[in-house]
Parts: C-alpha cells; structure tokens; sequence
C-alpha cells in the first residue's frame, strides 16, 4: 500500500508501522548507510526505498522473511536486503566470523528478545551512529532502552524519546546516540586543583575563591 506521510513525501509499504512512526524512520534512515535490524516487515521496506548501502534484517520466523521477500520484490529501484535467522545473530557476534559495523541499528521484532538484541548488538553500532527502538510509548519497550542506556551509560550523547514526526506529532521511536566512551573521572584528583577548592573540609573561612591563574 502507498501511504502519504506528514512529510508530504510518500512510501510504500504494508506492516505494524503508523504514519508517525514511517515518516521519523525515514528521516533518520536517509542520513545513514550502513543498517542492522531485528524484526522483518515494514521497517524493511521502508530502509530499502531509502536507496542505503547495506541492509541487513535478522528475524526468528523463516516464513515472515519469505512473506517480507515477496513484498519488496514489488517495490521499485529499492537497496538489496540480506536477511539471517535470529540464530545466526552468533555470527555477527563473534569477533573472527563478522567484522561489519553500522550507523543504524533498529530494535523491534519478537519482544521477549528485543532487549538481548540490543545489547548484544550495541558493541557492532559506530561512534556517531544511533540505536532506534520501536514501540518505546509501551512501558516494556522503553524498558528497553532504558536498559542500553543503564549499561553504556559513558558511550551515550543524547537521547531522543519518541522522536516526533514532521507534522509535530509524537512517534513510537526512541532513539540512543552513540559517542566515544568517556567513563567517570574524579576531578577532585585529575583537575589539579587544591581540594579546598572543591569544598572540603579545611578550607580557611577567609580563603579567596581559586581561579586557573592562582
């Protein structure tokens, strides 16, 4: 089906995705080139209209990868899609048998597994790339994400909850920004400042306030 997004732009596709939710994943897809997802359908045909790099759909039901193979052979001028059962997921794992990176992983698929995806995958996201989950209006799925962010709480920039469309509308997405680790530091040592500077106990009442120069 053909559907008209707040956008104004339009896009083909059948599968559990509101226009909210196509339009911010479509917005977030054209700005990357390299995807990992979990949960084959219509987030698959949407990436693939996207004209990306390299798509790679894993999923636990071998007949919904055929169904969703049928759909994009109806689709037009579309990015080839590599499909892997969820128990090949070990291959992408394993530090000898795949190498490949990505700036965009999307987190949907069965949900008792959602979360394992993520984490097990959030070492294979860039610097710089971002981890989408779906669903995040549902307490479970934010759990999610609250998950990744709990574990990998020093490699994360930012994060955008449910990310909102173009017409201004609230979407189903929660996105995490990846950075480079940056794990905590006691600056009362690393700073090279007197420690009375910092407050402690000790400081002489009629002592000026430090500055850099001092």
């Amino acid at each position: 089906m053909q559907f008209n997004l707040p956008s104004g732009k339009t896009l083909r596709w059948i599968g559990d995705f509101s226009l909210q939710d196509a339009d911010a994943f479509m917005r977030l897809a054209l700005s990357r080139q390299r995807v990992l997802e979990f949960g084959a359908g219509g987030s698959t045909q949407i990436l693939a209209q996207c004209k990306l790099n390299r798509i790679i759909s894993v999923e636990t039901d071998l007949q919904w990868i055929t169904l969703t193979q049928q759909r994009l052979c109806e689709l037009k001028d579309t990015t080839t899609v590599e499909f892997i059962p969820y128990e090949g997921i070990q291959d992408l794992l394993h530090p000898t048998g795949f190498s490949e990176t990505f700036d965009f992983i999307f987190v949907d698929g069965v949900d008792h597994l959602r979360r394992e995806f993520a984490i097990n995958t959030w070492p294979l996201l860039d610097v710089g790339g971002i981890m989408v989950f779906h669903d995040t209006k549902r307490f479970q799925d934010f759990q999610n994400a609250a998950w990744v962010m709990q574990l990998f709480h020093n490699e994360i920039e930012h994060v955008d909850v449910n990310v909102r469309a173009s017409d201004g509308k609230s979407s189903n997405l929660t996105v995490i920004y990846k950075k480079k680790n940056e794990p905590y530091e006691n600056w009362n040592y690393t700073e090279n400042k007197p420690l009375w500077a910092y407050g402690m106990p000790g400081q002489p009442i009629d002592q000026p306030l430090w500055s850099p120069n001092q």
